[in-house]
């Protein structure tokens, strides 16, 4: 299982926009529903906030690269026109050192 940090900005500023609208749990129930090409979503964390969306996405895939590579494609979905983030760009999609490493409780007590 692989985690993938997934990062999302609005095209413009975000006044009750589609991430406010569309909240953490339905984006997460759309990252879970992504048709993802060589990749399972297992499970996803999301933030919804007013600068875009952070999710950490668990993925099973045949290797790191094939699961980033199926998420960035699903979340270009998610952006495209009709989308519920049309109009948004990722600017984050890869592996999650801190926890591909097993070092996430260490970096939290830092």
């Amino acid at each position: 299982m692989y985690a993938i940090r997934l990062e999302l900005i609005p095209s413009r500023p975000l006044l009750g926009g589609p991430g406010t609208e569309a909240g953490a749990g339905p984006v997460r129930a759309a990252l879970m529903r992504l048709p993802l090409d060589g990749a399972r979503m297992c499970h996803a964390r999301v933030l919804a906030g007013p600068d875009g969306l952070a999710a950490v996405c668990f993925l099973t895939a045949p290797s790191l690269l094939a699961a980033e590579r199926s998420l960035r494609a699903g979340a270009g979905a998610l952006a495209e026109p009709g989308g519920p983030l049309a109009g948004w760009t990722t600017v984050r999609c890869e592996a999650d050192p801190w926890i591909a490493l097993g070092m996430l409780q260490a970096r939290a007590r830092s």
